[in-house]
């Protein structure tokens, strides 16, 4: 019996856990603190307020109703949507150029989901997308700040989106 009570207080979980203070957790529930959606499991959202990790979908993603989606994004057209002005989307999101003006996920290193197929919005787009005209039809383009960020990498393929600062990956 002795030998029980040696080896419980040292269990290698209970050191792992103390490690990270609180890890996370109050009482019976474990959130996880973030500043940006991406931070956050799939399924859940980073909330605004708290910087915690909450569930439910982001901006972009499916939603029913305005109450599923977080802080002052709504519903339009089955995704969670918030409008903006330059700056003012959350950590980890771009403002679309006008006038749509939406916020959108920024890619850095991810493709967007539906990258070159036409659209009529950047909610279309999902994921890190824009939709602009870049000759040709509104397509999904992937945001990119240099050459080295669109998928050639070619020079010249990172262009400006006409009437905004934006920059696109040429396809």
């Amino acid at each position: 019996m002795l030998g029980v009570l040696l080896v419980g207080p040292g269990c290698p979980l209970d050191i792992q856990v103390r490690e990270e203070p609180d890890a996370g957790c109050s009482g019976d529930s474990c959130t996880l603190a973030c500043a940006a959606d991406r931070e956050c499991p799939a399924g859940q959202r980073c909330n605004d307020f708290y910087d915690e990790c909450e569930p439910g979908p982001r901006i972009t993603e499916p939603c029913a109703d305005n109450i599923a989606c977080s802080g002052i994004a709504s519903c339009k057209d089955g995704r969670c949507a918030r409008r903006c002005s330059v700056n003012d989307c959350p950590l980890g999101y771009q403002c679309s150029p006008g006038p749509e003006s939406l916020c959108v996920e920024t890619c850095e290193g991810l493709t967007p989901e539906n990258l070159g197929r036409f659209c009529a919005s950047s909610m279309e787009c999902t994921r890190c997308g824009l939709c602009t005209d870049s000759g040709g039809g509104k397509k999904c383009h992937q945001p990119c700040r240099s050459d080295a960020e669109c998928p050639d990498a070619r020079p010249g393929v990172c262009v400006v989106i006409p009437g905004s600062t934006l920059r696109v990956c040429q396809q």
